[in-house]
């Protein structure tokens, strides 16, 4: 079991239960949750890694074997996240707004970005892409910022950050998984809604919160 989405999925099968018994022990209401993270679609966060365990009957460190309780998990950037939770999001690339809400999305190396934004986040994995283009406009503004945050949870009506695997980047409202099929609506009342197969999402993060250019800062506060 190399990763955390075979292994949560082996845990569940050793326990005998079904992925909607497993999301209701951990308090969620569908089993969509657990479906992502299995695929690896979504990755989990600290949060929902202890529901899972506590539901499973096993520690964290069973769930992320070489980490104790006490540890993030090895793909969160240490010195970004603390920079996060202190209130500088990294900015990590930026968003050219198309057409029908994609993008193109030209991001910098892990670790690298171009300044940061002036907010706090709980989620040590939050990032910020800075829009241009009017597509989206009123909702999104040229030279405005998008802060993502890719390990909380969303829900019915929240907007996300959708990647297929076909390269296609595009904010959206998300409406409902259902029988396997995404439906996204468009923030543009002039775009009709889309339904996008659950098989070709290769990731969804939400997204926290539009903000004005005059929170950003080419260095983190002291």
């Amino acid at each position: 079991m190399k990763t955390l989405a075979q292994r949560i999925k082996h845990f569940r099968k050793a326990k005998g239960l079904s992925q909607q018994q497993l999301a209701h022990a951990c308090g969620w209401e569908s089993q969509s949750r657990i479906g992502n993270y299995e695929r690896g679609i979504r990755e989990p966060n600290l949060a929902d890694i202890e529901k899972m365990a506590s539901a499973l009957k096993i520690t964290m460190g069973e769930l992320l074997p070489g980490s104790s309780p006490a540890e993030a998990p090895p793909s969160v950037n240490i010195t970004f996240a603390r920079r996060a939770l202190e209130g500088a999001v990294p900015v990590v690339g930026y968003a050219q707004l198309g057409t029908d809400g994609y993008f193109e999305a030209l991001d910098f190396p892990t670790g690298h970005g171009d300044g940061y934004l002036n907010i706090h986040s709980d989620d040590p994995d939050a990032y910020g892409l800075k829009v241009t283009g009017d597509s989206m406009h009123p909702r999104i503004k040229n030279g405005e910022y998008v802060l993502v945050e890719p390990s909380k949870s969303y829900y019915s009506g929240d907007e996300v950050l959708v990647r297929t695997t076909h390269g296609r980047t595009m904010i959206k409202e998300f409406i409902y998984l259902r029988d396997g099929m995404y439906r996204f609506d468009s923030v543009n009342a002039d775009h009709a809604p889309i339904h996008v197969d659950e098989d070709e999402i290769e990731h969804i993060h939400l997204v926290g919160g539009i903000l004005k250019s005059s929170r950003f800062l080419h260095s983190p506060k002291k």
